[in-house]
Order: structure tokens, then C-alpha cells, then sequence
């Protein structure tokens, strides 16, 4: 019984430290710099990718990078990825077939090139994906 009450004390504490830190995180957008495919060597294609980014928060420039569903950039599509004879990656989703790393990179970008953040606002570098940003951040014309 007397080693309940600082167990009890200690979970209490580290429930309302997780609560507060969540609370305070903010949510912006950041841009997509790169995507690249995860692959294990010789040629199995991870179901993910990893999106590197960049944000602005409070006049600074902050990078960041994280894994995304590659199933998140294609609208939940059915699609299917391997390599050719020639040892080039290819994505296959409904009437497409894309070859070459550089161009399903360029493709994923195209569709999504925005994704939405949680930042720390006292530790702005640490940052985590959030989700895709499905609205256009373009100027009109």
C-alpha cells in the first residue's frame, strides 16, 4: 500500500505531461521538398514513403522528414510496384504506369505538394505529419 500512492502520483504526472504537450502543439502547412520510396534492397517496395518537408514558424525556416502511406497519395487506389527488366521501379494505379524513381517521386509531389505539420511552438524543429493537405495553396488569377 505505501508504494501505490507514488505510482499512482507518477502515471497522474505523466497522463497530464502527455495532455499539455499535445495541447500546445499547432497545426500548419509545410511543403513537400522530396519524396523518395522505401526499398529494401534487391527489390522489395515498402507500402510507405518518406516525405522530406519544410515549414515557416515565427520567422524561421524549419526542414523536417517523416513516412507516409503511399496508398495516402493515391486517393486509396489500388496499385501495384516492382521492378521492370531493366531494374527501374514501376507504379501501376488505374490507367497509369509510371517508370523510373524520379518520375513516381515528380507524381506524387504533383498530386499532393503540401502536407499539414504539428509543431511545438517552444520547440519549433520538432514537428510531426499530420496528414496530406488536400486544399490548393496556389494564388488565384
Amino acid at each position: 500500500m505505501p508504494y501505490l500512492l507514488p505510482i499512482i502520483f507518477v502515471l497522474l504526472y505523466l497522463l497530464v505531461r502527455k495532455v499539455w504537450f499535445h495541447l500546445r502543439k499547432i497545426r500548419t502547412v509545410a511543403g513537400i521538398e522530396k519524396i523518395s520510396l522505401c526499398v529494401f534492397q534487391p527489390d522489395l517496395f515498402l507500402p510507405e514513403v518518406r516525405v522530406l518537408y519544410k515549414y515557416y514558424f515565427q520567422g524561421g525556416v524549419y526542414f523536417g522528414s517523416g513516412y507516409m502511406l503511399l496508398t495516402d497519395f493515391l486517393d486509396q487506389e489500388e496499385y501495384e510496384i516492382y521492378r521492370n527488366l531493366d531494374g527501374l521501379p514501376v507504379l501501376e494505379t488505374g490507367d497509369f504506369q509510371i517508370v523510373s524513381e524520379e518520375r513516381i517521386e515528380h507524381f506524387l509531389s504533383i498530386r499532393y505538394p503540401s502536407i499539414i505539420v504539428f509543431i511545438d511552438p517552444v520547440e519549433p524543429f520538432h514537428s510531426s505529419i499530420d496528414c496530406l493537405n488536400t486544399k490548393s495553396m496556389g494564388v488565384p488569377t
